[in-house]
């Protein structure tokens, strides 16, 4: 007789993931494409960003002197404790009896029956991919424009920061763009979204040296652009738009390429603790990333599971480079055990690469 204990080894679990992905035939999440990953030990994360300034030319000097000592160039090192996910679940008496039944069935029935109970751990891995990505486009595309990640445990909330008040206040004027009043992209009539990314575009430079190619926003921003008036007159010219030709949005895409600016519109949701639809990236934000820049990578930390869970009474694997599968069976009542974990926190040294445009500045953002 088939046991449900022997079939949902972590090993099966993560073998049965594989295959799962593969049928989803979904493309991977866009934030993860941007940042490396990496797996450590223990749970503090540290890294270092350097300051960004503009190249000083070096200073004349005598033959024979002493070099002067550079000041006030260097990098800053930012610390933090890496926040720990755990979720699990539970296959019930009656589904041990229903596997038992419809394994040795070839019916359609049992066929279904049998896949939705092996299913339950792979939602758990799907959660557990929602956190990196969730993260990343916190810190690229941060609703007051700080980088900083937003974790609610046992129903409180943290934030980890990214940086000192301070320096906050100076990221926000260089990296932080608000678009407001009668220029808000949501106003169709008065807005002028291509020459907002593209002056954004060319300010950034002179102030930086960066050059921000890729402006990434969800499909209602993109919407926006589409819909102003402005949008049609600049990319068809007068004449095409009094005429009330009809503008697709790949003529769009070509305009703004021809000025360097990628756009990529990205439309995923996931699900939050409260059980709400939010987008990665909310409604009235773009985020624009400067080519050739390491932005920073996932760092994966070690699990309780993964260091200590038992061997000898359950089974372990690790899918997607830090995500622990750990089962385990008890004995009285006879039930089956999937436990899923994470401890992770992106890195963010290209920081001073990006900027955040709220294109809607003041009104209330939307998922």
């Amino acid at each position: 007789m088939a046991l449900l204990k022997d079939y949902a080894t972590a090993r099966a679990i993560a073998s049965l993931w594989d295959g799962y992905q593969a049928s989803l035939g979904e493309p991977p999440y866009l934030g993860r494409t941007k940042f490396g990953i990496r797996k450590q030990d223990g749970l503090d994360l540290a890294f270092i960003k350097g300051k960004n300034q503009l190249p000083v030319s070096l200073k004349a000097s005598a033959f024979d002197a002493q070099a002067e000592l550079r000041d006030g160039i260097g990098f800053s090192t930012i610390e933090n404790s890496m926040p720990f996910f755990r979720e699990s679940i539970m296959f019930t008496e009656k589904e041990e009896q229903d596997f038992a039944t419809f394994s040795s069935l070839s019916s359609d029935r049992g066929a279904d029956i049998l896949q939705n109970i092996v299913k339950k751990p792979l939602d758990l891995i799907r959660g557990a991919r929602v956190v990196p990505e969730r993260m990343i486009w916190q810190l690229l595309a941060p609703a007051d424009g700080v980088p900083k990640i937003h974790v609610v445990i046992n129903g409180e909330a943290f934030d980890i920061e990214y940086m000192s008040a301070s320096s906050a206040v100076d990221y926000k004027k260089s990296n932080f763009k608000e678009i407001k009043g009668d220029s808000q992209w949501k106003n169709s009539e008065t807005a002028t979204p291509l020459q907002d990314l593209i002056d954004i575009k060319k300010d950034f430079a002179n102030e930086t040296g960066y050059s921000l190619t890729r402006f990434t926003m969800n499909q209602e921003t993109w919407a926006e652009v589409l819909a102003a008036e402005d949008t049609k007159k600049q990319v068809q010219g007068i004449l095409a738009y009094q005429n009330g030709i009809r503008m697709d949005d790949a003529e769009v895409v070509r305009y703004l390429a021809g000025k360097g600016i990628e756009i990529e519109v990205y439309d995923k949701v996931y699900v939050d603790e409260e059980g709400k639809t939010q987008k990665f990236i909310p409604t009235g934000y773009v985020s624009c990333q400067s080519a050739g820049v390491y932005l920073g990578e996932f760092v994966y930390g070690t699990t309780p599971e993964e260091r200590s869970g038992s061997l000898t009474d359950g089974t372990l694997s690790i899918v997607d480079t830090g995500i622990a599968v750990y089962t385990y069976s008890t004995n009285h009542p006879i039930n089956t055990h999937c436990v899923v974990s994470e401890i992770g926190l992106p890195t963010y040294q290209g920081m001073d690469s990006v900027v955040c445009i709220n294109v809607d500045a003041g009104a209330t953002p939307s998922a």
